[in-house]
């Protein structure tokens, strides 16, 4: 009997579920904002979606054949307790099989297949994946928000609330709007290190990133920078990536991710950057594709440059 699909990108600030046919139709789509993946832990990552998909309506009960569910997140790799989770999960829904999926790949793939060039996903991280012409599969930054994640909702929401605190200081790079608008969010100022607390700062502080993109738009300069910034250290990311595989400027480029998707001005800004530093040109990724990639895995396999990124769990 033909399986059907459940497919799960798991992020930093968002839920992002659909539900395919065995034909290959989209039944059902939703994105929901939620806490993410916390702490990090497989665990946490199931607890997220089982409260999405408990709810009701959302998964339809006794689907003909079950579910294939394919999940995709950042840095995913189970332990023990952790696959008991799993198989929690994969019990309400009737899933046949489990995959899990490195976002990093599962973007990649939904974007580009197999075929060289380089994927540079966004949201609340950064990574960078590329494959080159012999089929070799590899990765950059990706190495979370203390030693990497350039140009990404975390890193934006960061340099957000340090304006914020400059302006309390009267320090340059201050911004009276970033202030403002931290103090609306997190209470004074002088409570931020006390208020972000490691088991909430990591969305806390991705989601501000919607207000320094607000602010840019209203025309605070510093926000402005903030954003030119981050597109600086994308394009930087990208073509130090396209280098490792060709020096081939037509090597296809995407950059895409749910925080590129969700903010035009740093895509734009992107465009910008290459059109001032490089001959190679960048292609806009939008936000489905890591779950197209996760489809793509489900409906066909795993292609064979990520055949070691990616876990089944049984």
């Amino acid at each position: 009997m033909a399986t059907s699909f459940l497919l799960a990108d798991v992020g930093g600030t968002h839920v992002r579920l659909r539900h395919v046919s065995p034909e290959g139709e989209i039944v059902n789509e939703l994105s929901e904002v939620g806490s993410g993946v916390g702490d990090g832990t497989i665990r946490s990552l199931m607890e997220e979606l089982s409260e999405v998909v408990q709810r009701p309506g959302v998964v339809p009960a006794n689907v003909p054949g079950g579910f294939r569910v394919v999940i995709t997140s950042r840095g995913l790799s189970a332990g023990q307790a952790d696959r008991d989770a799993i198989r929690r999960l994969a019990a309400f829904v009737h899933a046949t099989r489990v995959t899990l999926v490195p976002d990093g790949a599962a973007a990649y793939i939904g974007c580009l297949g197999a075929k060289p060039g380089v994927v540079v996903t966004v949201g609340t991280g950064t990574i960078a994946v590329t494959v080159d012409h012999d089929g070799r599969a590899r990765r950059l930054d990706g190495w979370g928000q203390l030693l990497g994640d350039v140009g990404s909702g975390y890193r934006v929401g960061l340099e957000g609330l340090k304006s914020a605190c400059r302006w309390r200081d009267g320090s340059r790079g201050g911004s009276e709007m970033l202030h403002d608008d931290a103090v609306r969010a997190f209470g004074p100022v002088e409570s931020l290190a006390e208020v972000l607390r490691p088991s909430s700062q990591l969305r806390n502080i991705a989601r501000f990133a919607e207000r320094v993109v607000a602010a840019a738009r209203e025309g605070d300069v510093t926000a402005g920078q903030i954003l030119d910034n981050a597109a600086r250290e994308l394009g930087e990311l990208a073509t130090d990536a396209a280098a490792l595989v060709s020096d081939d400027h037509g090597l296809p480029i995407v950059i895409g991710g749910g925080f590129v998707a969700a903010v035009p001005e740093l895509a734009e800004r992107v465009k910008a950057w290459f059109g001032e530093n490089s001959q190679r040109v960048p292609l806009i990724a939008p936000s489905s594709s890591a779950l197209d990639g996760c489809h793509e895995i489900g409906a066909h396999g795993v292609p064979a440059p990520f055949e070691t990124w990616v876990e089944e769990v049984r």
